[in-house]
């Protein structure tokens, strides 16, 4: 489930200690809080994952000039449908994708907001209670 929120209320409420170094207005003010919501990243392997699958785009080119872009860079990207995560791994530009990686996050792991063009992709802004351990890979 996703409850609506700003993100001020979820911030008097969990007290979140953010997994990155937070630039200003991140993340932004209209965020979802997940409760029990299941997501689903692309992973680089087939049947299982590492450290690289959870590194964002500023990890990844920290001397990109990301602008007013920044606030998405330093989150994760994640589709929130088993089938779109299915049909997002065969497009072209995710040909380096091998697997998919199931998420069921939870108040204390951070907070999304659906961003892009595409309805089925969020972004996830994790705290440090964000775990990697324990997820789920989905056969293919």
């Amino acid at each position: 489930m996703l409850v609506q929120s700003k993100i001020y209320d979820y911030i008097t409420k969990y007290k979140p200690v953010w997994g990155f170094v937070v630039p200003d207005n991140c993340p932004p003010q209209d965020i979802d809080v997940p409760t029990n919501q299941g997501f689903y990243r692309l992973s680089r392997k087939k049947n299982s994952y590492n450290d690289k699958d959870f590194l964002t785009k500023k990890q990844k080119n920290p001397d990109d000039p990301w602008g007013d872009l920044i606030i998405y860079a330093v989150g994760l990207s994640l589709v929130l449908g088993l089938e779109d995560a299915k049909a997002e791994i065969k497009l072209p530009k995710f040909k380096g994708f091998k697997g998919i990686i199931e998420l069921v996050l939870n108040p204390t792991d951070g907070v999304v907001k659906q961003t892009g063009e595409y309805k089925r992709h969020y972004t996830f802004w994790f705290t440090q209670a964000f775990s990697t351990d324990n997820l789920k890979m989905i056969g293919l």
